[in-house]
């Protein structure tokens, strides 16, 4: 099981659906979600230099995370967005990359997946989903730096 080489490279947050309800719908308050919005947000997606893992960037004007090499299917504990530790795992089927976090602070609660996929215009699209709200965010791959 590996990463395809489609998904490699750096995206950048293009647009969204649903990306204001599926916040409230996690009870995440409208003045910060107007601060999440305006954050722009870049994707870097990488092989590692060990065979067989990878890394991945969130970068925000914000904060920054950066996970360096995973493997599929291994958990592993990393630093949020939302500034928690938290419990990560990504895997790959079906075309899909996955990546399933639980914070520790509120393990019973706050399992969350994003599912990434690579569509037919080369855009990686990240899908959430919660209470029944579905949200999709289009990332548009630009040149490496």
């Amino acid at each position: 099981m590996f990463v395809p080489d489609k998904f490699f490279g750096r995206y950048q947050l293009e647009k969204s659906e649903n990306f204001d309800e599926f916040l409230s719908s996690k009870g995440v308050n409208w003045f910060v979600r107007q601060m999440i919005k305006l954050a722009g947000l870049t994707k870097v997606i990488s092989q590692n230099q060990e065979v067989g893992k990878y890394n991945m960037e969130n970068l925000t004007s914000k904060k920054n995370t950066n996970y360096q090499g995973w493997e599929l299917g291994k958990t592993f504990e990393a630093l949020g967005l939302d500034g928690n530790q938290h419990q990560i795992t990504f895997d790959f089927k079906d075309e899909v990359l996955s990546e399933h976090h639980i914070r520790l602070n509120e393990p019973e609660t706050s399992a969350e997946t994003y599912f990434y996929t690579i569509d037919d215009q080369n855009q990686l699209v990240m899908k959430m989903e919660n209470n029944g709200i579905v949200c999709r965010r289009w990332f548009k791959k630009v040149e490496q730096k």
